[in-house]
């Protein structure tokens, strides 16, 4: 480490495991805070390797970073973003629960026309695109 207490952006990154390109662009859009080294190098805290852990963590929960901005503005104004956290949670939850159901029923939809498909290697397809894609293929009969 240097004798400053703060750390370089590539030493910031490797101690990560994120890109320069990554911390730099949470920087510009003020997510992380730096200052500027008379180098013209940023330089960051000491605690912004756990801003950068917690950044990627809220990330991989289904936080926007519009989201994560709200929460560090709730934090930085002295207060505990918990609540809103734990409502955004709840409504991240519900939407990923109406995504699987909706990829369940694509998966069903697809696993059909796979079926289908095997089952008629060699139909008519008069069709504009593809007998295939059909909504109802299984309508169809090949000769």
């Amino acid at each position: 480490m240097t004798d400053s207490p703060d750390l370089p952006i590539g030493q910031l990154a490797a101690l990560t495991g994120e890109t320069v390109k990554a911390i730099r662009y949470w920087t510009d859009l003020g997510l992380l805070t730096s200052e500027r080294r008379p180098s013209g190098y940023r330089s960051y805290p000491e605690e912004a390797a756990g801003q950068v852990r917690f950044l990627r963590s809220a990330q991989a929960a289904g936080f926007s970073l519009d989201e994560i901005r709200r929460i560090l503005t709730v934090r930085q104004d002295g207060q505990k973003p918990c609540a809103h956290v734990k409502a955004d949670l709840v409504s991240h939850l519900s939407s990923v629960r109406t995504q699987i159901a909706q990829l369940q029923a694509l998966e069903a939809q697809l696993q059909a026309k796979v079926v289908w498909a095997e089952d008629h290697p060699d139909p008519d397809c008069d069709s504009a695109g593809c007998v295939y894609l059909e909504v109802t293929p299984q309508a169809r009969l090949s000769p």
